[in-house]
C-alpha cells in the first residue's frame, strides 16, 4: 500500500483516538463509556501496528512522528500506575491491616512470647545477680554516684530504646527468610537486652522514673515490634510447611499476608516516636506518663481486635499450606 491510501484508511481512527484520549487526559476514566474504554484499548493497539508499519514501508518523518506521539499518549494513559486514592488508604485501615493482624494473631503471640518471655528471664536473672547486667547489655553503664542511674541518661533512653526497636522490627521481618530462626533469635537477643535493663535500672529509688521513659511510648512500640515477628515467622513457617505448594509459591504467599503487617507498623513506630518527643520529656507526673503508655497500647489492641473481626461476606485469606 502506497501513503497516501494508507493515510486515507487510517486518519479517522488516528482522530477518534486522539479524541478519546484528551477526554481521558481531561477529566479522567469516568468520562469515558465502558465500550469508549474498549473501542480506545482497540484503536490504541491498532495505532501501534501502524506505527511499526508506517516505520516499515514508508519513509516520511512527518507520519512517523505523529504515530509515535499518539502511541506514546496511548501508553501512558493505558499502562500508568494507578494513582493513590484516599479509599486505598481507608480500605488498608480499616479491613486489611487490623485483619491480617488477627488472621496472624498465632504467629504475633509466638513472637510475643519470645520477646517478653527473654525480656522476663533476662529482668530476674539481673535482679537475682546484679552482675549479669553488663554481660547481656553491649558495655556496662557508668553509675551514678552513690549508685542509681547514670547521669544523663534519662535524656538518651527512651530515643536509643525507639530508634534501637525499629531496627529490631524490620530485622524480625526480614530474617523471617531464614525459615524463621533468624527472627526468633533477633527476638530472643533484643528480649534480653530490654530484660537487663529493666532488670538494673527499674528497680530500687529510680525504677518511677525509667519506668516514666520507657511505658509512654513502649507499649505501642513494643506492639509494633511484635506484628514484625509475627511476619517473619510467618514466612519462616512457609518454608518450613509449604503444604501443597512449592517452596517459593509458598513464600510469595505467605510474603502476601506478613507485607501488611510491617507496612501497618510504620505508622504504629511514628505515633511512639510523637509520644517519645512530645510527652516523655515532658514534665508530667510520672503516673500520668504511665497511664498515656497503657491507655495507648490498649486503644491499639482494640483497635486490632474490634475492627479486625472477619466479616461474613468477605472470605478469610488463604493460608499457607491450604490450596486456594
Amino acid at each position: 500500500m502506497r501513503l497516501d491510501p494508507f493515510l486515507a484508511q487510517r486518519r479517522d481512527d488516528w482522530r477518534r483516538l486522539s479524541s478519546l484520549l484528551d477526554r481521558l487526559h481531561g477529566a479522567g476514566p469516568g468520562n469515558l463509556a465502558l465500550a469508549e474504554i474498549e473501542e480506545l484499548g482497540r484503536l490504541y493497539r491498532r495505532a501501534a501496528s501502524d506505527l511499526a508499519h508506517a516505520r516499515a514501508h514508508f519513509h516520511d518523518p512527518e507520519t512517523v512522528s505523529y504515530l509515535n506521539q499518539l502511541v506514546g499518549r496511548g501508553h501512558a494513559a493505558l499502562y500508568a500506575p494507578a494513582r493513590p486514592r484516599w479509599g486505598h488508604l481507608w480500605r488498608f485501615w480499616s479491613e486489611v491491616f487490623p485483619r491480617q493482624v488477627m488472621a496472624s494473631l498465632s504467629y504475633c503471640l509466638l513472637a510475643a512470647l519470645c520477646l517478653f518471655g527473654s525480656a522476663g528471664a533476662a529482668a530476674l536473672a539481673v535482679v537475682i545477680s546484679p552482675e549479669l547486667a553488663d554481660l547481656v547489655r553491649d558495655r556496662p553503664l557508668p553509675p551514678r554516684p552513690g549508685g542509681g542511674m547514670p547521669v544523663g541518661f534519662e535524656a538518651l533512653l527512651g530515643s536509643v530504646i525507639l530508634t534501637h526497636n525499629i531496627k529490631v522490627g524490620f530485622s524480625a521481618f526480614a530474617l523471617g527468610i531464614a525459615f524463621g530462626a533468624g527472627t526468633i533469635y533477633v527476638l530472643l537477643a533484643n528480649g534480653m537486652m530490654l530484660g537487663a535493663l529493666g532488670g538494673s535500672l527499674g528497680t530500687g529509688a529510680d525504677a518511677l522514673t525509667f519506668w516514666s521513659l520507657i511505658v509512654p511510648h513502649g507499649g505501642i512500640e513494643l506492639l509494633a515490634v511484635c506484628l514484625c515477628g509475627g511476619s517473619g515467622l510467618v514466612m519462616g513457617w512457609a518454608l518450613i510447611n509449604p503444604g501443597e505448594y512449592a517452596r517459593r509459591d509458598a513464600l510469595v504467599l505467605a510474603g502476601r499476608r506478613a507485607l501488611p503487617l510491617v507496612v501497618g507498623t510504620v505508622p504504629l513506630f511514628g505515633i511512639a516516636a510523637l509520644v517519645e518527643a512530645f510527652v516523655t520529656p515532658a514534665s508530667l507526673p510520672a503516673w500520668l506518663k504511665l497511664t498515656i503508655g497503657a491507655v495507648s497500647a490498649v486503644a491499639v489492641m482494640g483497635y486490632l481486635a474490634l475492627v479486625g473481626r472477619p466479616s461474613a461476606d468477605l472470605p478469610s485469606p488463604p493460608r499457607t499450606g491450604q490450596a486456594r
